[in-house]
């Protein structure tokens, strides 16, 4: 056991397993906190289970222990969050905060890896171009990224080849390639591994946007779609998103990163602690360790010279201000997710939906951020759409039954054995403007079960956010139409969670100390040695998943810190 660490870091998903691991390697003594268990592979052999996963979220925090408050307005009281159980009662990692253990999201995440393209990181100066200033929404603080494209270009290329990506590039050094995204921004090199194979219901949705004029091309996916370095390909068991993988297919860090850590002696990961505050000195501008509670319940401490605080936007929100890190006012402030404008459809055949993961998919961007074209709705952000052909299982297909369908008894049997084998849905990932309304506090009522007072929501969506997903959907229905397919269901433009598992925003990043909390390297403006990493550093949010960015950042910082 590592007792005197050069660096603490909390947290060991997407952004932590990669820190720790690149400066374990790198020679630094290096010790973790999770407040979950420290998974083997053989904890994810028998994962095949939808109700111990899906339904009962074996994986995932519940609001008993990790509780968090949600209001749409600050006229309002905010309450637990009424859907910490999912919409339908069920513990849909798509409506909740991250897994717990080490791996974090990456263990349940369904592994679609986007890079963002280069104006997504000039957001505020790309709208402002083409719509004038008149074209940043009221309310918004839109603003452009401290790092470039070209900045993060070589850590999306480690993240590629390191973790294990597979796809198929559009755009290798200004070359377009047959075949990959025509819009994405150029690339050294292309994936280390070919795309997965289509899902069954894929083709349709291909035909129908060549049809359409639409340019698809395969879904880029943290799955290895052959053997990679050491690691099974996938298998198509279709329980992907929301589990673990059986054969270490898919990239998380606790298959990716963190054994490399491990195996050089310098990682020392301490599994079912939980980190409750942030020690400093210098009237606070030093940081110096951490007070955490262990395994068995104890009130500890650790100093080190660094820490890392890792554990996902909303966590490491909640940690700075228990932390009293929040002198300038930002930290929780811009509070972003992602809406969906799911469509639901009945195909005209068997689209077998349980087979295959959903990245076994194609997608367009023709469509995406500045390349949104004129429209009726003021929309000034695009975002792509993805066919989701596979990894529907019963219960989450049975969501999709219409809504005078009684979940039980004959008449839904009836509806299940007809159609289940013929659903088939599409999703785009609508940009949410940082909003000065949507921001993160601490409740002042509510508790966790060690005193700790719980983190506060204060988010609604807004006209653009509304008028962003009707423009999406309008999108979907004219493939729908093409396809064949039978329109079901549609989500409503203002949909009932607000949680995603895709929060990002509240300890923005930026060069001035007085609007932001980091800086592009994650190191807080406010406490030297204190960095907050992962998707919480994001200052504006596209139309894109953000796991791969958060592993380019968390490259970006591990090197920085190891110089």
């Amino acid at each position: 056991m590592i007792s005197k660490p050069d660096v603490i870091v909390v947290g060991l998903g997407a952004s932590g397993g990669v820190i720790a691991a690149e400066l374990a390697k790198a020679g630094a003594k290096v010790v973790a906190f999770y407040k979950g268990p420290d998974y083997t592979f053989e904890d994810f052999v028998l994962k095949h289970d939808e109700i111990r996963y899906f339904g009962r979220g074996a994986m995932v925090p519940q609001m008993d222990t990790d509780p968090m408050t949600w209001r749409a307005s600050e006229r309002e009281v905010a309450t637990l969050l009424p859907w910490a159980s999912g919409p339908l009662g069920l513990a849909d990692p798509l409506h909740l905060p991250p897994s717990l253990g080490t791996g974090g999201g990456s263990n349940h995440w369904g592994g679609a890896a986007w890079r963002f393209r280069a104006a997504e990181f000039r957001m505020r100066s790309a709208i402002v171009e083409r719509f004038g200033k008149k074209g940043l929404p009221k309310h918004s603080d839109i603003v452009d990224w401290p790092v470039s494209y070209d900045d993060l270009e070589p850590y999306y290329d480690r993240s590629e080849w390191q973790l294990g990506i597979s796809g198929k590039a559009g755009n290798i050094k200004g070359r377009l390639i047959d075949g990959g995204n025509p819009f994405e921004s150029p690339r050294a090199r292309d994936y280390p591994m070919p795309p997965l194979r289509q899902g069954p219901a894929d083709q349709r949705f291909v035909d129908a946007c060549r049809t359409l004029g639409f340019h698809p091309f395969p879904q880029a996916a943290a799955i290895a779609s052959v053997e990679f370095k050491g690691r099974g390909a996938c298998v198509y068991c279709g329980f992907c998103h929301g589990y673990p993988c059986h054969v270490a297919a898919k990239t998380s860090t606790q298959v990716a990163a963190i054994p490399e850590g491990l195996a050089t002696g310098n990682l020392d990961i301490r599994p079912f602690s939980r980190v409750y505050k942030v020690n400093r000195a210098m009237g606070g501008q030093r940081v110096t360790g951490v007070s955490y509670y262990d395994a068995d319940g104890r009130d500890c401490e650790l100093t080190a010279d660094r820490v890392v605080l890792a554990c996902y936007a909303l966590e490491n929100t909640r940690l700075l201000l228990v932390s009293g890190v929040n002198s300038n006012g930002v930290t929780g402030k811009y509070f972003m997710t992602h809406a969906y404008g799911w469509y639901a459809g009945l195909m005209p055949e068997w689209s077998n939906p349980f087979m295959a993961p959903l990245t076994a998919a194609s997608c367009i961007s023709d469509h995406a951020g500045e390349l949104i074209p004129e429209n009726d709705l003021g929309v000034v952000w695009g975002s792509g759409v993805t066919s989701w052909p596979g990894e529907t299982q019963p219960i989450e297909g049975s969501r999709y039954a219409p809504a005078t369908m009684p979940l039980w008894g004959q008449k839904f049997k009836d509806w299940m054995r007809e159609n289940y084998r013929r659903l088939y849905s599409m999703y785009a990932q609508t940009s949410n403007f940082p909003d000065k309304r949507y921001y993160c506090d601490l409740d002042p009522t509510v508790k966790d079960n060690f005193g700790q007072p719980a983190l506060r929501i204060t988010h609604d969506w807004s006209e653009h956010d509304k008028a962003s997903v009707e423009f999406h959907l309008r999108i979907k229905r004219q493939i729908a139409k093409e396809m064949g397919v039978k329109p079901l269901w549609e989500e409503p433009v203002a949909p009932a969670f607000h949680l995603s598992t895709h929060e990002v925003g509240t300890h923005r990043m930026g060069n001035d100390p007085k609007t932001s909390v980091v800086n592009a390297y994650g190191e807080t403006h406010e406490c030297k040695g204190l960095f907050a990493t992962g998707g919480g550093q994001f200052p504006t949010y596209g139309g894109y998943n953000p796991t791969q960015t958060i592993f380019a950042l968390a490259f970006l910082t591990a090197e920085h810190m190891a110089k």
